[in-house]
């Protein structure tokens, strides 16, 4: 008996944590089909703004726009490039 209330109750747990990963996954998704620029040419616009080499990139919004979070190191100093992912133009560097 004791088996089956904990089963029940750690069925319920995980079922909690994994719907607000799915939503997660379902906001990237349609922030992706918005893009009109692939994360290819963003990373080229990107390195071409600020040389170094593209460590990680992500996408999300920034001041109500899709854009690339492109993070690029050149030495020691690590820059955040945002390219809009519809004009594909930098937006912003950090």
């Amino acid at each position: 008996m004791k088996k089956d209330i904990i089963s029940v109750g750690l069925a319920i747990l995980l079922g909690g944590t994994v719907a607000p990963a799915w939503a997660l996954f379902e906001s990237d998704r349609a922030l992706s089909e918005k893009a009109t620029v692939s994360m290819v040419d963003a990373i080229k616009t990107a390195e071409q703004a600020k040389p170094g080499k593209t460590v990680e990139v992500n996408m999300g919004k920034d001041d109500g726009r899709v854009v690339y979070k492109i993070e690029i190191v050149d030495g020691k100093n690590t820059h955040k490039v945002y390219v809009d992912a519809m004009t594909g133009k930098v937006h912003e560097i950090k």
